[in-house]
């Protein structure tokens, strides 16, 4: 069908059967596509992608070597998590 059925002179009230089944095909069509789209995104697989991409650009740059101020914040962090865990261990064998 050669007729544009979103042009402004084309409406409801003007239209021909052949041009508003067309228009209900075409948003139909658009309508799926934007289902598929976001079932696409919210799919567990992809959804978990990008929590990887994400994590991963957190510590990796665009060549693939680490980010070392990044990793050294980690490894402090975790060394304060150990050191912390350890000293009420400890602490909790005296009573």
């Amino acid at each position: 069908m050669s007729t544009n059925v979103y042009t402004s002179d084309v409406t409801v009230d003007n239209a021909s059967r052949d041009q508003l089944v067309e228009s209900i095909r075409l948003r139909e069509q658009r309508l799926a596509a934007g289902i598929d789209e976001l079932v696409g995104r919210l799919h567990p697989k992809a959804l978990t992608a990008r929590a990887a991409d994400s994590a991963r650009s957190l510590v990796i740059d665009e060549q693939g070597s680490p980010k070392m101020d990044r990793l050294a914040l980690v490894g402090g962090g975790l060394l304060v998590a150990v050191a912390t865990i350890g000293f009420f261990a400890s602490r909790g064998g005296r009573g």
